[in-house]
């Protein structure tokens, strides 16, 4: 339960951070060079990211919610006495589990600095495969090649969106192209 009110919070802290970034967005100049978004464009689009993701967050939690209410029933002792050393072992896991979560969050800050570090000497589509690869074999564990192809894959889709269809260029670093 403590979890769920934590990302209720996360949620209304991201809302009202997004909020104060669109509002400094539409306090910027309007500018129309040979760009018809102007310099707004962009960061509105990552405010309102922003709040659908708050937003997404807030809807499972409280689905999250709903299943653990209809879920929460009293267990009998003979019930539990039932489960045995199995149930002892999935309550330890997650006890385990749950203090790790620090060190899963600093180790997932780090990971994300080296990133920004690295990203304009190694190029975009290099730092960020690599990246994306690192944060898939953690979370996605087992899955070899469908991580690698998935890293790849988001990268080069959001290298030619941006490079040719949007017409930003992206670093380079290492790779000539």
């Amino acid at each position: 339960m403590k979890s769920i009110k934590g990302d209720a919070w996360l949620a209304f802290c991201v809302i009202a951070l997004a909020a104060v970034y669109l509002y400094m967005d539409m306090r910027l100049p309007e500018v129309r060079l040979s760009d018809p978004l102007g310099p707004k464009a962009f960061p509105a689009l990552v405010g309102v990211g922003l709040i659908a993701s708050a937003l997404v967050l807030l809807l499972e939690g409280r689905s999250r919610n709903r299943s653990h209410a209809h879920t929460d029933t009293p267990e009998k002792p003979a019930a539990k006495r039932a489960a045995g050393p199995a149930a002892e072992v999935a309550h330890a896991d997650k006890a385990h589990e749950s203090k790790n979560h620090p060190l899963i969050l600093t180790g997932m800050v780090a990971w994300t600095a080296l990133y920004y570090l690295v990203f304009e000497r190694a190029g975009y589509l290099l730092a960020t495969s690599v990246f994306l690869f690192g944060l898939l074999i953690y979370f996605n564990r087992n899955r070899f090649k469908t991580n690698l192809a998935i890293a790849l894959g988001v990268t080069v889709f959001f290298d030619l969106l941006f490079s040719q269809l949007l017409g930003v260029p992206m670093p380079t670093g290492f790779l000539p192209f």
